[in-house]
């Protein structure tokens, strides 16, 4: 009956994005917040919507933010870095300022395996070293 019944969207549509969103949100949420939401899950949908690509709705973070309400869930375009100071010295607010990201890890790590040499005597001792 499904396939049926189904019709292809355009997912560069505001207008249908946003009435499929608008019924999904007011089946799950209340109406107040259902409306809200409903602008900035199709916003959000079209950001990261790459012409000739399928989605990626991987691409779009939800953050709880259990010290706000619901209401005041807002979307942001673009790069939301949220991993606060690291040092008591360091900077709460920076204006003009380069970020640098990167998937590693810029701290001193301690190795997890403990190695050594031992060596009884001189001469072992000056194998390992030649």
């Amino acid at each position: 009956y499904i396939d049926k019944v189904k019709k292809p969207i355009d997912a560069a549509d505001r207008e249908q994005l946003r009435c499929v969103a608008y019924t999904a949100l007011r089946t799950k949420l209340q109406e107040v917040i259902a409306n809200q939401l409903t602008d900035n899950v199709t916003d959000a949908v079209l950001t990261i919507k790459v012409p000739g690509q399928p989605l990626d709705l991987h691409m779009v973070e939800i953050m709880h933010m259990r010290h706000k309400m619901a209401t005041d869930t807002r979307l942001v375009n673009g790069l939301v870095l949220d991993h606060g100071a690291r040092h008591p010295d360091m900077k709460k607010y920076s204006e003009n300022c380069f970020i640098l990201t990167c998937n590693i890890s810029l701290e001193y790590e301690k190795s997890e395996v403990n190695s050594g040499f031992f060596y009884s005597s001189a001469d072992q001792r000056e194998k390992m070293v030649a």
